[in-house]
């Protein structure tokens, strides 16, 4: 042992993002099926008034757009905070870029994919309004650039404050 600090290994530290970015997705999935089944139990099944039938679905359809919107908008705050501290492990700022902007952009579409699997297992009466998951897609593309330009950017800062 000669006392100084090992480097870092780029896969370790992708391998880390990657595995964080796919538990969050898995809690939001999770918490995003929850909140979405708990709307349609109490807005669409549960409804009662003068027009139960055209409010319940609306309002479910609304409740599963903010969780989607609430995951594409978690990818670059996640990204930020892990290329901080993923990057700030490289000496290189170059190196730092690369693998924390490869490991936010496989991360957050792991994460993507967890949390909308989460929200596509939602059925039943009032979901018919629900969007597709192929109407995603085109913001799911545009989120994923911004989280791996987050990502990247945030490690190569991270990376000159090495310790």
């Amino acid at each position: 042992m000669s006392g100084q600090p090992s480097l870092p290994s780029a896969q370790r530290q992708a391998g880390l993002i990657v595995g964080t970015f796919a538990l969050v997705g898995a809690a939001l999935g999770g918490v995003g099926f929850v909140a979405g089944d708990w709307a349609r139990t109490q807005f669409v099944t549960g409804a009662t008034g003068s027009e139960p039938a055209t409010f319940g679905p609306v309002f479910l359809a609304l409740s599963v757009f903010q969780i989607t919107v609430t995951l594409f908008l978690t990818g670059p705050i996640l990204a930020t905070v892990l290329g901080l501290l993923s990057g700030s492990r490289f000496v290189d700022w170059s190196a730092a870029a690369g693998v924390t902007a490869g490991g936010a952009l496989v991360g957050f579409f792991a994460m993507a994919g967890f949390g909308l699997l989460g929200v596509s297992l939602l059925s039943g009466p009032g979901t018919e309004q629900v969007y597709a998951l192929r109407d995603a897609v085109g913001p799911l593309l545009l989120s994923g650039v911004a989280t791996t330009v987050a990502g990247g950017g945030a490690g190569a800062l991270g990376s000159q404050f090495v310790r």
